[in-house]
């Protein structure tokens, strides 16, 4: 007997301009892509952030739902190629100055938006300074 499964989709955006330069030139050190996403539950959702300076040392992605401030999501070294917690990977490539967030079997929680941020060190000890900001 053949029993039909409802498909829900999910939403994921990213939200670009979030990381923007603290210098006075205001040059975006960070870009996100693709703006949006809509992924089937269930189905693998991959999430990337290029940067275009060799200084950062901590990389991280947030999430934050509607009228909520962003919590911690992953964390990875510049020092490591990837970092896993749960359905969450994250890649860094730093030759092609390069993260990515894969984020298996997507779930209807996973609808939000997704904020990459970098840092230029990581306190020692932890890898989540700033869990919800």
């Amino acid at each position: 007997m053949a029993r039909l499964l409802g498909a829900s989709l999910l939403i994921l955006w990213l939200q670009p301009d979030w990381a923007n330069s603290q210098q006075k030139n205001r040059e975006r050190q960070l870009k996100q892509n693709p703006p949006s996403l809509t992924v089937q539950e269930g189905g693998n959702s991959i999430l990337n952030c290029d940067y275009n300076k060799n200084m950062f040392e901590y990389f991280v992605w947030y999430k934050k739902y509607p009228s909520k401030g962003p919590t911690f999501l992953i964390s990875i070294l510049s020092t490591e190629d990837k970092n896993e917690d749960g359905r969450f990977t994250v890649f860094l490539n730093q030759s092609a100055k390069h993260l990515s967030l894969h984020i298996a079997a997507s779930q209807l929680e996973d609808s939000a938006v997704y904020l990459c941020a970098a840092s230029t060190q990581c306190w020692v000890g932890t890898r989540n300074p700033y869990p919800n900001l």
